[in-house]
């Protein structure tokens, strides 16, 4: 492996898109309110697009050359000219809006909805909601299958994916997956999909066709992000909890490596062209860039914990007090005692 280095960019880094053939690269920069434009040559940022709050979301459409973001606190898709670098709309859509994925041929983007358990399905062209479908618990990552006229969404809270028929905007299936899928990745040609499960530290490998789990990898650890290559052959996988990139031998469904990058990395991105890879750091706020020049599997790798739980896990919680954000008042642990409960500190890092 060979790391060519990190591109600072805009606060927060979450999905990107590249267009190889105009050597351009686009990052939804969640904490910065932007899309930030790069050189796929140069490795250096072109201009910082200002779009809806907290976009998480980031899906480009090659017919047109836009963009299109999820904006997560706005509840809105934005939708950027590439090429004049203008917003061109902001589509109200569903509520906290966390990822999107495109079908090329039916022109159509689809939004997962968060808060609402949806996908809103936007015209690419006219830029306008066609419909609204109902998924499950926590809708996010999506991706269009052109081979099979389909989308799938993997659903965060529900550990599914939710099948979608691209002709009617139907929702025709469930496939169950492992827990807290975060993105999904598609090599159509295979008939295979990848899910990235960040709470239990693995990659689901989905027969589409079937409408099943058949195999799950284990990776380092709170994977979020995750691309399959042109050709099928590797996986690469973001681990958000341990800064490295693992790559993975989809034939043997094991890993080839892993690559330090930058703090958190989340989506990962190729370049058709130079086979460059590129993770956005979401903890440093840059974007890794490195060469995978692995030829044969390395001798050893480091092994993977066998207990991947905390040593705090199962401990009682200890008495806190924290001030109500609706009004104010001071609320203790106390209040719950003896009550099911969860703690959200999702992205507090």
């Amino acid at each position: 492996m060979r790391v060519l280095g990190a591109i600072p960019v805009g606060l927060g880094p979450e999905a990107m898109a590249l267009d190889s053939s105009r050597r351009r690269g686009y990052v939804a920069c969640a904490r910065s309110n932007t899309v930030a434009v790069f050189d796929l040559d140069r490795l250096t940022v072109l201009a910082e697009v200002p779009v809806g709050k907290e976009p998480i979301g980031l899906t480009w459409d090659p017919q047109t050359n836009r963009v299109f973001t999820t904006d997560a606190r706005t509840d809105t898709c934005s939708v950027v000219d590439a090429a004049s670098l203008e917003v061109l709309a902001q589509i109200p859509i569903g509520h906290y809006p966390a990822g999107n994925g495109i079908h090329i041929g039916r022109r159509k983007v689809y939004c997962g909805n968060t808060a609402d358990s949806t996908v809103s399905v936007v015209d690419a062209d006219q830029l306008e909601v066609i419909t609204t479908i109902p998924a499950a618990l926590a809708a996010g990552s999506i991706t269009g299958d052109e081979q099979r006229d389909r989308a799938y969404c993997v659903n965060f809270g529900d550990a599914s994916i939710t099948v979608i028929d691209a002709a009617t905007n139907e929702n025709v299936g469930r496939i169950e997956v492992d827990y807290a899928p975060c993105k999904i990745s598609l090599d159509a040609s295979a008939g295979l999909a990848y899910v990235a499960n960040s709470l239990v530290s693995t990659v689901s490998v989905v027969d589409v066709a079937r409408g099943k789990t058949i195999a799950t990898i284990p990776v380092e650890r709170a994977p979020v992000g995750l691309v399959v290559s042109h050709d099928g052959s590797r996986l690469y996988v973001g681990n958000r909890g341990t800064g490295k990139v693992s790559i993975i031998d989809t034939k043997t469904r094991k890993e080839w490596a892993r690559v330090p990058v930058g703090t958190a990395p989340g989506d990962i991105a190729l370049d058709s062209v130079t086979g460059r890879v590129f993770a956005s750091d979401a903890g440093d706020s840059t974007l890794t860039v490195f060469e995978d020049r692995l030829t044969e599997r390395p001798r050893e790798l480091p092994k993977l914990p066998k207990d991947r739980s905390h040593p705090l896990v199962g401990r009682a919680l200890p008495e806190f007090r924290l001030a109500d954000m609706a009004d104010g008042r001071e609320r203790t642990s106390g209040e719950w005692q003896g009550k099911s409960y969860i703690l959200n500190f999702f992205a507090s890092w």
